[in-house]
């Protein structure tokens, strides 16, 4: 995928000048791989547990379609629900999310994609965002690693946060395609100018599965893959702890 070196130089440029506002530490994990024809329904959603009120019953819901363009783009649109703790679940933003890529499995010691996404916040005087991931992953024997560097600046009008930083790291045991054990860390560091100490960023780390379901559906190709598990907080900043579940509906046209 020669071609794609270019959008590599483009996404590296971009993770590194551009980013969103973090309102909860858990975030949807992104893989570098596209597949041309895929059409894909899915749902991302977390849950805060503390036995802080402030802390407790944060949600996010997050639902959308996307569609694999051809080999190296997937366009998907987003509508995004949240609940900040004690309050009421209400529709947060929509979302634009291209992902590219770069490099063919294997080609190179890592297999490297890009993501770019614009969310639009409806809510008047509160500013949208633009979010930046660079996406790596990487096959040792059995075991599957992806690693997410997230990049979040919001635009527009409203007050604004500064560029922020956050990263995902997921690992996982490739027991058999419909279960898959691992575990995950998922860190919001906040802004790059003042970061804070560990204590004062956003830090989990928990258990995870993976896998899909097939559905054998007559004519298809199509199953549901799943994401599910529960990341402990392991700063003072963080909650006790997070529910989260990432449910994707695929069908091969």
């Amino acid at each position: 995928m020669s071609h794609n070196i270019k959008f590599l130089n483009f996404s590296i440029l971009a993770v590194l000048a551009a980013s969103t506002s973090a309102s909860y530490a858990a975030e949807k994990l992104y893989s570098p791989y596209v597949e041309k024809g895929e059409l894909e329904l899915e749902y991302f959603g977390s849950r805060s547990n503390d036995g802080d009120p402030a802390k407790d019953n944060g949600q996010q819901h997050q639902f959308s379609v996307g569609y694999g363009v051809n080999d190296w783009w997937h366009a998907e649109v987003y509508t995004k629900y949240a609940r900040e703790p004690q309050g009421e679940t209400k529709l947060d933003k929509y979302e634009f999310e291209n992902i590219f890529q770069l490099t063919e499995p294997g080609e190179y010691w890592v297999d490297v994609g890009a993501a770019l996404d614009y969310e639009y916040t409806p809510q008047r005087g509160h500013p949208d965002t633009v979010e930046t991931r660079l996406l790596l992953a990487k096959d040792l024997g059995l075991t599957s690693h992806v690693l997410n560097i997230i990049l979040e600046k919001d635009v527009g009008a409203g007050p604004k946060a500064g560029l922020e930083a956050g990263g995902i790291w997921s690992s996982r045991y490739r027991l058999s395609p419909y279960f898959q054990p691992g575990f995950e860390i998922n860190s919001t560091l906040g802004e790059i100018r003042h970061t804070g100490s560990f204590d004062a960023q956003d830090h989990y780390a928990g258990p995870m599965a993976y896998g899909k379901i097939p559905l054998n559906l007559p004519g298809t190709a199509d199953g549901i893959k799943y994401r599910i598990g529960y990341l402990f907080g392991v700063s003072r900043a963080a909650s006790n702890g997070e529910a989260v579940a990432q449910l994707e509906y695929e069908i091969h046209l």
